[in-house]
């Protein structure tokens, strides 16, 4: 759990009202000045934390149903995003089954309209929104009926996606060619386009086919992989003869072998995307065209004075681009641009268009299940070398584009909008993952396409960190789980994401639910396609809980944006083919990852981690960055990260990065090379192994030997050390000066902390997380000590309720303040360090009690059974306290009341604007009460319903294993008679099955439950003499009712309800007297 100090607020009160004084060993005036600075520090926290605003609160995805909705069920859905605590919505139009999309389609009055309309009720009720860059989420994109640069903006716009495409002609030893160059055969996307843009033609030896390359018609390029002459590329571009359209050359191959001609041409990419009025295609993203048609069309059909007003007085909205879902369909698998020839030589110092045979390959878009195939290799090693190095020229070329051209002028526009840009950068693509941070206002990961694996996450972290950006995660995309995940599994799942450096959420998703009349059914409209989770709306019996659940991870979101972040290590790599997709079916979802299986994708050693250390990747590239990059012997990027090492393990290096790596070191900041190292790149393909770090260069201008040099004199530094295996990085690092900011005594492999410090106010706060959730679901608490750099009176944050109280024990040794903590698989703590109270008064370090409660000067021991404590004090003293408890009291008989959930009532909504009437279809809920007095606590299936109940379910053979709804337990106990003011008491339950639960006692709520902890303190809530009672709801999925349904899920029939041993367990709060 988050680990609850609820017991000074909750006995404040039985705490204050104790016979016995103050530890004696403090004089009245210090205690009273320790006490008062102890409070200002928790009232000031408490204060802060208590509320959580809605920018901290987590948001969702809005999937529509195009245009479809009337302006009532839109301003109703905006209240419900905001009424379950959500603090944005990003909303998108998506296809909707028996909507005309020419009527309600992206781009359409009625889509303007509504968008319009979501954006002026979001910013009424205080809530952010974010806008996709076109219809659908996969890219920019413009429909066919807007006219730009004076041509429609259809493939063949300049400002339309492009693609090199080329066709293979084969000729035998000295065969002669000449005639007209073949154009190559356009695939159906863009079949009808009339652009062909002349690229280039280039021979070389081929020494090994393609399959069925060079075939008419057509003049394919073939498949698999064949092999060429590396030396035989020659471009005979200029020796073409071009009269009107027609491109011709004449040449003969030389005898020695068989020769091929390729041919390059550049046409649209037809890719498009749905729904709208027309058709959508995708922008150019290598030109600067792409995004100047993009700003154009919004100004001139979207964004009106009195909506950019709205948008600014908003000041939260964004627009955010998902992964990149590009694609291009010709022979090249290359997406292109009608500068790409000239940006690449002018950025890279010599032209491509003799290489392009080495550079084309399978596909544009690569998931990463298996490395891609290139069309053609290289026999000898030495040109493979010099092919991988023109390769990563091509690579950066695209992604210096892709920053530039289309992030940069995009971030621009917004910035003079007042809104900002949010994206998923480069992955998919061949884009570097790192380097766009740049011109990002927001950089996004999400849980499907890395899986949530924690090790993925650090390759995006390390810029959003170096940027000084959130990290945001679109969260909850599980194939074939809609319905089917409990809240327990969305909290562990967002407590990972913030162990790994997530501190914004963004669920996916939420939809209406009302749509159409042929696409909308029980229990709603789904917006997204029904295979894939969730829906975090109304519809969900878990809603009534989403309030307060949303409070608890807005206050954790809060905790991680306070400051800036702390993190122990740069580790260096760039990386053109981001982790992905493809994760093997055993190793997905989340809960199942590699990293779950402690085996990570990149730095693959784990032993700095198991020590405390925390690393994040990022491109040697963003050193170059001069203007945003600063450093001290101490710390890389003080006033972000503050990295106190950087670590290098590829074994190439950029020579700019090299040198900017050179300056950092002798400023003294220490670096570490290591050697014999290996990387997972893609899930089937064989591991990358790095004999020696930053032994060559990336790209073909770099000098290898310029390199040498300046690594060498790196390494001659006497804060620098190389070795040669990841294992003895951890001896290195220490034998440096680097130890982790927050340390675990002892070797650990579960849990995972993050630490964000806010030097205004003298803060460090540490998120600890027992991460393997699922994998060690059941086992026992993890019991570890944090050492935390610093001097300070720890706190811990209650995330449920907001309280703020103080550590009862702690040990200050070394210039490390200790804080001991168990946390069972999949809890969690927040731990705040108040550093400007450097020399706490005289304090508990150890106990044999449950635990010691610090009340300004004040300590107690807390105990749930009778016994004698021993109670070890900072100044060496101990004090031992003898503890009666009441004996708990077992809650073994409950009235019970299932409410089950199902199909209700056919309703239509009608509206008439723009000269048409618009009908939406949704289906209320029924909801039917099922009593069980007087009984023992069992799953839902297995509770005696007598005919007459079940024949008020539906189905042919209705059962209690179909039910799924809401579930109230009531029952009443009294207190002892020997309850006293000193004595206080937990509400212990056995399991909700995963559902979060609201619990009354006497009918006031209790805080909230952490389903991991399954305890929360009543104290304030008993009622001594009289009868108690205690109320439990619990708020199932839907997955047994939908199952019975015959709803598309993977998952199997859920047990639901309270069960297992529920008691009330008594404590006894006494005051510690030193000895």
């Amino acid at each position: 759990m988050i680990s609850r100090r609820s017991v000074l607020t909750g006995t404040a009160a039985v705490l204050g009202a104790m016979a016995s004084g103050p530890l004696g060993s403090l004089p009245a005036a210090g205690a009273a000045a320790a006490a008062g600075s102890a409070y200002a520090f928790t009232d000031r926290m408490r204060q802060a934390y208590r509320g959580v605003g809605v920018e901290f609160r987590p948001e969702v995805r809005w999937w529509l149903a195009e245009g479809l909705n009337t302006d009532a069920t839109l301003r109703a859905n905006v209240k419900q995003i905001a009424d379950l605590g959500f603090g944005a919505a990003e909303f998108l139009a998506m296809p909707e089954e028996g909507a005309d999309d020419k009527t309600y389609g992206w781009g359409s009055d009625e889509w303007t309209h509504d968008s319009r309309l979501v954006i002026e009720e979001a910013t009424a009720r205080g809530l952010g929104f974010s806008l996709t860059s076109g219809t659908h989420w996969a890219t920019a994109n413009l429909p066919d009926t807007y006219t730009w640069d004076g041509a429609t903006f259809d493939y063949d716009n300049k400002a339309a996606s492009k693609e090199l495409d080329y066709a293979t002609v084969l000729l035998q030893s000295g065969e002669a060619f000449e005639g007209a160059l073949p154009r190559a055969v356009k695939p159906k996307q863009s079949a009808d386009s009339k652009e062909n843009v002349f690229e280039g033609v280039v021979a070389a030896k081929i020494t090994k086919p393609r399959k069925d390359s060079g075939q008419t018609p057509g003049y394919g390029q073939g498949t698999g992989t064949g092999e060429l002459d590396f030396g035989s590329l020659t471009d005979l571009s200029d020796k073409v003869v071009r009269d009107n359209d027609t491109y011709s050359l004449k040449w003969t191959a030389p005898d020695d072998g068989q020769y091929a001609l390729f041919v390059y041409w550049m046409h649209g990419t037809g890719e498009t995307f749905e729904p709208s009025t027309s058709k959508n295609y995708t922008i150019n993203y290598v030109d600067r065209y792409g995004i100047d048609a993009l700003k154009d069309y919004w100004e001139a059909n979207v964004l009106t004075p009195e909506l950019k007003e709205t948008m600014r007085h908003n000041g939260r909205g964004e627009i955010y681009m998902d992964s990149l879902e590009l694609a291009s369909y010709g022979a090249a698998g290359v997406l292109w641009g009608h500068h790409f020839k000239d940006e690449f030589r002018t950025r890279r110092g010599y032209d491509v268009t003799p290489y392009l045979p080495v550079v084309s390959w399978d596909k544009t878009r690569h998931d990463s299940d298996a490395p891609p195939e290139f069309d053609y290799a290289v026999a000898r090693d030495a040109d493979t070398v010099r092919v991988q190095k023109i390769r990563n020229d091509v690579n950066q070329t695209f992604s210096e584009l892709y920053e530039e051209n289309v992030l940069k002028p995009l971030q621009a526009w917004l910035h003079g909008l007042g809104m900002k840009l949010r994206a998923e950068p480069s992955y998919g693509m061949v884009y570097e993952i790192s380097t766009p941070a740049k011109y990002l206002d927001g950089v996004e990961t999400e849980t499907f396409a890395q899986n949530g694996d924690l090790d993925v996450y650090r390759g995006m972290l390390g810029s959003a960190h170096m940027y000084g950006r959130p990290f945001s995660s679109e969260t909850g995309a599980v194939g074939g789980r809609n319905y089917y995940y409990d809240m327990d599994y969305w909290t562990r799942i967002a407590y990972l994401q913030f162990a790994g450096g997530v501190n914004r959420t963004v669920f996916h998703g939420y939809s209406a639910i009302e749509g159409s009349e042929a696409d909308t059914h029980w229990p709603g409209h789904e917006g997204m396609y029904s295979f894939f989770s969730e829906r975090f709306g109304g519809r969900q019996p878990a809603s009534m809980m989403y309030p307060e659940w949303t409070k608890m991870l807005g206050r954790i979101q809060k905790v991680l944006r306070q400051g800036k972040p702390r993190r122990d290590l740069a580790i260096l790599r760039t990386d053109n083919a981001f982790i992905s997709y493809g994760q093997p079916r055993a190793n997905t979802p989340a809960e199942n990852s590699y990293f779950m299986n402690d085996k990570p994708y990149f730095w693959r050693d784990l032993t700095l981690q198991h020590a405390g250390y925390t690393y994040d990747y990022f491109s040697p590239q963003l050193l170059e960055d001069e203007a945003n990059v600063r450093w001290t012997r101490d710390e890389l990027q003080s006033d972000g990260p503050g990295y106190q090492a950087v670590i290098l393990y590829q074994d190439s290096l950029e020579l700019a990065a090299a040198k900017r790596l050179l300056a950092i070191a002798k400023g003294g900041l220490p670096v570490l090379f290591v050697n014999n190292t290996s990387e997972i790149r893609s899930h089937e393909g064989p591991e990358i192994t790095y004999e020696k770090a930053a032994s060559t260069t990336r790209f073909v201008q770099d000098s290898e030997e310029e390199l040498g040099k300046v690594v060498a004199r790196i390494k001659t530094l006497r804060n620098v050390a190389e070795v040669e295996r990841a294992g003895d990085a951890l001896a290195a690092l220490k034998k440096l000066g680097v130890e982790p900011r927050v340390a675990y005594t002892a070797p650990n492999d579960t849990i995972m902390t993050i630490s964000r410090l806010d030097e205004k106010a003298n803060v460090l706060y540490t998120f600890a997380y027992n991460f393997k959730f699922e994998k060690n679901k059941g086992k026992d608490a993890t019991t570890f000590t944090l050492s935390m750099a610093g001097r300070g009176k720890p706190h811990t944050i209650d995330v449920w309720t907001g309280a703020v109280d103080p550590v009862g024990t702690y040990d200050i040794r070394g210039g490390h303040t200790h804080v001991e903590l168990s946390l069972k698989p999949g809890e969690a703590a927040v731990i705040t360090l108040d550093l400007k109270d450097r020399a706490p008064r005289t304090h508990a370090v150890a106990t044999t009690a449950d635990r010691v409660i610090e009340d300004g000067a004040r300590l107690s021991v807390l105990a749930t059974r009778d016994g004698t404590y021993t109670t070890t004090l900072s100044d060496g003293r101990t004090a031992r306290s003898r503890v009666r408890v009441p004996d708990p009291i077992p809650l073994e008989r409950w009235d019970i009341t299932v409410q089950d959930w199902n199909e209700g009532d056919r309703k239509v909504n009608t509206e008439t604007k723009f000269g048409h009437e618009t009908k939406e279809v949704y289906y209320t809920t029924k909801k039917t009460d099922l009593s069980f007095p007087d009984s023992r606590l069992t799953p839902w299936k297995d509770l005696p319903a007598t005919d007459t109940q079940l024949s008020q379910l539906a189905g042919d053979k209705p059962s209690m294993a179909h039910v799924s709804g809401l579930g109230t337990y009531e029952t009443t106990f009294q207190l002892p008679r020997n309850w006293n003011p000193n004595n206080g008491a937990y509400l212990r339950i056995g399991s909700t099955n995963g559902d979060q639960a609201r619990i009354l006692v006497n009918g006031r709520q209790a805080p909230g439950l952490d389903l991991r902890a399954l305890q929360v303190d009543i104290s304030q809530l008993l009622r001594r003499g009289e009868e108690n009672t205690i109320k439990i709801v619990i708020a199932t999925t839907l997955t047994n009712r939908l199952l019975q349904r015959g709803y598309e899920t993977q998952g199997g029939t859920q047990d639901y309800g309270l069960t297992g041993d529920v008691s009330i367990v008594p404590y006894t709060v006494v005051d510690v007297s030193g000895n």
